[in-house]
């Protein structure tokens, strides 16, 4: 019985090993595997919604826009981030930079977009239909009475950085509430 007990010494304890062995390799697989983003939404005002976009993509960015806003899930809800040329845009190209530091603190990636800022020279010109929209939406929302004004939001940025091309009444909106 002794001889018995001796033999599978060896085989129990290789057998413990190999489970611990194991546990490494996943525990470390968890915890180093690198952290990606799952979602990501850029808008041009905090709080709102915004469009879905990918790492990687281009975006141009409506006139009169100086920072964007990201919302940000990544895989590993213990991950963290930093956001790197989100504001103070130069016409052109603008690298937008988000580096994902993993939970375990060793693994980091950076995620890039790139934002195309228009120069605003001649944009009256190249956006008769938008002025006119505007105007008219502004036009129909003060026949309506309705002060609010809430498709304004959305469409402030661009109409005060070229508040000149809009009706004198716009103007004077945008001038007094904003």
């Amino acid at each position: 019985m002794e001889f018995r007990v001796k033999k599978l010494i060896l085989p129990i304890v290789m057998a413990i090993a190999g489970l611990f062995a194991i546990g490494v390799v996943v525990q470390n697989y968890n915890y180093k595997s690198p952290t990606t983003i799952r979602e990501l939404t850029v808008t041009y005002q905090e709080g709102v919604t915004g469009e879905a976009h990918k790492p990687g993509d281009t975006i141009t960015l409506p006139t009169g826009i100086t920072q964007v806003f990201l919302k940000l899930r990544l895989t590993d809800d213990n991950a963290s981030y930093t956001i790197k040329g989100d504001k103070d845009f130069k016409d052109g190209n603008n690298t937008l930079t988000v580096n994902v530091l993993g939970a375990d603190k060793k693994s980091n990636t950076d995620y890039t977009l790139t934002l195309i800022k228009p120069k605003l020279a001649g944009w009256c010109e190249q956006n008769p239909e938008k002025i006119k929209l505007y105007n008219d939406d502004y036009e129909l929302a003060d026949i309506y009475q309705d002060l609010s004004l809430a498709y304004l939001d959305e469409r402030l940025p661009e109409i005060q950085a070229n508040l000149s091309c809009f009706s004198d009444l716009l103007q004077t909106y945008v001038n007094e509430n904003y």
